[in-house]
């Protein structure tokens, strides 16, 4: 398929920032789908159309955070279902954890989570501990404006490397944690290895199809915002598909934030932090909350608000601890439970939502709302994320800042 893309680098002091807007070119839009309802849904989304969803919500904004389970960023929301286990950790705390699916193996099959694989200076045991409430207040605001889901599951027990392909194709290529090593110069960003499922060694790169080939289909348009760090590598969700190349070390947010004042916002965006704002242990940053706020502050202030949603995630659990054991929908998961946000004029005011999801939840949700097919096994599974957060029928009502 040809596409059209455009890239755009801006240089700032010392780094650059690249951006990635494609689409297909004048192809008429997919007919909007509805959403399915709580207890699942076809295999295919074009099926059932929702007219009042798509004029209603026209942008999706989706801001995957990093390694946190529910239970340690929000065990102590009310009402929601958390469960606080020992002590506080600041989220700039020095600690390394390790979250490999064999990590995720043991601690779901055993309950008790690896406290060989754990380091956190000053700490015993930090894998049980909780980030202090103090240091969570944007995130805490956002949930008592909008909706907080308390049974979302990552769709793999895998690390980051594949949560972020589910959450651009409901599938991560039968891959096995993080890439390693080094593979030849052969078009991918992610010039490395990674182990298969009762397999062997395969190079992260991949060519399955993703929902940004489904939004160049319709018509529709798409763009990435990232943070490339050589020194502290965040996952670049499409670096394992060698059309689109990873940029330098810079904020996000400073473009995005720049794009939507000056009337520019796609029908679907994903988000992913610098280092220092995406909430990875390790960090030495407490810097994720505020950068959050941030990315929501710039749609809600903006003249999308009205059309628009915004999804918050986290990757996966990142090692620390979660008192509810993941459903095996199959052999990599669910994973353990990460937090959602879903934040837009028609969100539900200060609701937890018990419903259970998983990240193919967040696919479906676009897929249903701008009437595209279904992706792989987890996005058909899924529940959509909109069903049971959102209101249509209720008048969009005006944005507070976080």
């Amino acid at each position: 398929m040809m596409l059209r893309c455009k890239v755009t680098a801006f240089l700032l002091t010392g780094t650059v920032l690249l951006t990635v807007a494609c689409s297909s070119g004048p192809v008429s839009p997919a007919s909007p789908a509805v959403a399915n309802s709580a207890s699942g849904g076809s295999t295919s989304g074009v099926g059932a159309a929702s007219q009042s969803r798509a004029s209603k919500i026209q942008h999706i904004v989706i801001v995957m955070q990093e390694a946190r389970s529910f239970d340690d960023l929000f065990c102590g929301y009310a009402g929601a279902n958390g469960k606080c286990a020992g002590q506080t950790i600041p989220l700039e705390a020095n600690c390394t954890l390790s979250d490999t699916f064999q990590d995720f193996e043991r601690d779901r099959k055993t309950g008790h989570f690896g406290r060989d694989h754990a380091s956190c200076p000053g700490y015993k045991r930090p894998e049980y501990a909780h980030v202090p409430t103090s240091e969570l207040t944007q995130y805490y605001k956002i949930a008592q404006q909008y909706v907080l889901g308390d049974a979302m599951f990552s769709s793999t027990g895998n690390p980051t490397f594949e949560s972020h392909q589910y959450l651009i194709a409901a599938q991560s290529g039968n891959a096995e944690n993080q890439p390693f090593g080094k593979t030849p110069p052969e078009g991918c960003a992610y010039r490395q290895w990674v182990d298969q499922f009762k397999g062997g060694k395969i190079a992260a790169c991949f060519a399955y199809k993703t929902l940004a080939d489904e939004l160049n289909v319709a018509g529709l348009t798409w763009s990435y915002y990232h943070t490339a760090n050589r020194k502290h590598p965040i996952v670049d969700t499409w670096d394992a598909f060698g059309w689109i190349k990873g940029g330098s070390s810079t904020a996000p947010s400073s473009q995005f934030i720049e794009d939507v004042g000056r009337g520019k916002l796609a029908s679907v965006t994903w988000i992913t932090p610098a280092f220092a704002n995406s909430d990875l242990s390790g960090s030495l940053s407490a810097g994720g909350p505020n950068w959050v706020a941030s990315v929501v502050n710039a749609v809600g202030e903006s003249q999308f608000w009205n059309t628009s949603a915004i999804v918050v995630m986290w990757s996966g659990f990142g090692g620390w601890y979660d008192h509810v054991a993941p459903p095996m929908l199959d052999y990599e998961g669910l994973g353990f439970r990460v937090p959602v946000l879903v934040v837009s004029p028609y969100a539900l005011s200060g609701s937890v939502a018990h419903t259970q999801f998983e990240t193919g939840s967040v696919l479906k949700f676009v897929e249903d709302t701008f009437g595209l097919p279904r992706l792989a096994v987890s996005d058909a599974r899924a529940r959509d994320l909109g069903a049971s957060t959102l209101n249509l029928k209720q008048a969009p009502r005006a944005f507070v800042p976080i």
